[in-house]
């Protein structure tokens, strides 16, 4: 039996996903923060790369550099088709990746209030890191001023210490007890210290103790207030019928004490932070400047880095073959990182542009002209693939006149009228938001009122398709809603 060979010639293409695209990718989709800390890292660990300065000013620029750009209308838009500036970098040292394969071939001009023939100044924006007070510090402090001796302090620690972020103990006495090798009857005598402690209701073991304890504190720990806390079951499903039954009182009696214990605090332990508050950086601004919408870069958000010079001229010097390897190595990271950076402030401005040239009106008018908008329409109108528009669009703030939004709010699916006017989901809720608070108190607006109202709007809408909005926006149904009506 003969055994044959055969050539065969096949032709394809196939995407590597080399070390250096994954960096970028890695690179586009993080937050602000997580690039600062990706950046130090990076910096600590190659010698070759280093930050610039702001007060260097002139001289070699690295990084990102940036302008200010008007937002044209849809029908002024083209979208730019330029490569970036490679001069400054190396072009010994070759990379293994197409840009295209990334973000596409068009590349934007990345806006910054560096430059702007404007104001020189963001808008105002409140965004230091401070440590917070903790629920358990604020205790802490409060037992070291108000115990006698030490063992009352170790039996107050340990309660404190079993209080979660809500101000409630999560832990029987009786499991104290044990803990502590101390009576029951110590415990109940230090946790009622702590129960006199700020905030007023810390330490409750239950929803009732916690309101009553504020109550106390209010000098209201009396009848009715405190026979309406053995019905709360009652007062969450707005039986007032059946309380005012049970409980033997006028409507307006009822209505008073009902408005007292809807005042109280149900979660004190949320008055105090975590042990850091984290605030959002915006990565770009928006503002109106003659008459047109201006996207601008946050500076802040952008750091400048460049290859040390020195460091990059001692390759060709004297040196080791493994010396010589790992600045080679280090000089082609370090220009990956830079050309990467560059390409990310790039493709954040151009998706920011786009989503301001489509949402133009909910710049102008408000949430209730939010227009439908799918990744799909931004990725066409620049020119780049839709998980790029998804990689941006995730954990990128824009500072607005209207507020500081992530970029993924803009997005929405849409819904169509009987006109064929299409309105998106966002617009939707805003408008069911609004009519909630404008309903007749006595009398809440069900789904299918609602519904109706929207359609009397112009918007078109599903009973069931209200009661999903109104449930993601955290609105009770109309008989929850329902306040205290008189007898008919």
């Amino acid at each position: 039996m003969a055994l044959g060979l055969e050539l065969k010639l096949r032709m394809g293409l196939q995407l590597v996903m080399t070390p250096q695209l994954q960096m970028a990718i890695r690179l586009l989709q993080m937050s602000s923060m997580d690039l600062a800390d990706y950046l130090q890292e990076e910096l600590d660990r190659n010698p070759l790369l280093e930050r610039v300065e702001s007060e260097e000013g002139g001289g070699e620029k690295s990084g990102i550099e940036a302008k200010a750009e008007l937002i044209p209308t849809r029908e002024e838009a083209v979208i730019r088709d330029t490569t970036p500036d490679e001069s400054r970098l190396n072009e010994d040292l070759p990379v293994d990746a197409q840009w295209s394969d990334i973000y596409g071939d068009g590349v934007g001009t990345a806006g910054s209030f560096e430059g702007n023939s404007g104001s020189n100044e963001a808008p105002p924006l409140e965004n230091t890191l401070t440590r917070s007070v903790s629920l358990a510090d604020h205790l802490l402090w409060q037992l070291g001023l108000s115990v006698v001796n030490e063992r009352e302090r170790v039996l107050g620690t340990a309660i404190i210490d079993a209080i979660d972020e809500n101000g409630y103990l999560t832990s029987s006495l009786e499991n104290l007890a044990e803990l502590t090798r101390a009576k029951v009857e110590d415990l109940e005598d230090v946790l009622i210290l702590i129960h006199s402690f700020e905030p007023a209701g810390v330490g409750a073991r239950d929803l009732a103790e916690c309101l009553l304890l504020q109550l106390k504190t209010l000098k209201l720990a009396h009848s009715p207030n405190t026979d309406l806390l053995k019905h709360l079951d009652d007062l969450a499903r707005r039986d007032f019928r059946k309380l005012r039954r049970v409980l033997k009182l006028e409507e307006s009696e009822l209505g008073e004490a009902v408005a007292l214990i809807q005042s109280l605090n149900p979660k004190p332990g949320l008055l105090f932070g975590s042990e850091q508050a984290n605030y959002v950086i915006p990565d770009v601004f928006v503002r109106k400047l003659d008459g047109r919408w201006v996207v601008e870069v946050n500076p802040e958000t952008q750091p400048r880095l460049r290859i040390n010079r020195q460091y990059q001229d001692s390759i060709n010097s004297r040196m080791s073959a493994r010396d010589k390897r790992f600045m080679t190595e280090n000089a082609r990271s370090a220009q990956w990182l830079i050309k990467s950076l560059e390409q990310r402030s790039s493709t954040i401005f151009r998706v920011a542009e786009s989503i301001v040239r489509f949402q133009q009106d909910f710049l102008e008018y408000g949430p209730e002209h939010l227009r439908p908008l799918i990744l799909k329409d931004v990725a066409e109108d620049i020119g780049v693939h839709e998980s790029t528009t998804s990689r941006v669009t995730s954990n990128k703030y824009m500072h607005t006149p209207r507020g500081i939004f992530e970029l993924k709010y803009f997005f929405s699916s849409s819904l169509t009228s009987d006109d064929g006017e299409s309105h998106s989901s966002e617009a939707v809720k805003f408008k069911i938001k609004r009519l909630v608070e404008k309903e007749p108190a006595k009398r809440p607006y069900s789904d299918e009122k609602l519904a109706k109202l929207l359609q009397d709007q112009g918007v078109a809408v599903a009973r069931r398709t209200v009661a999903k909005y109104r449930d993601a926006l955290g609105i009770p149904s109309s008989s929850r809603r329902k306040q205290i009506a008189p007898e008919e």
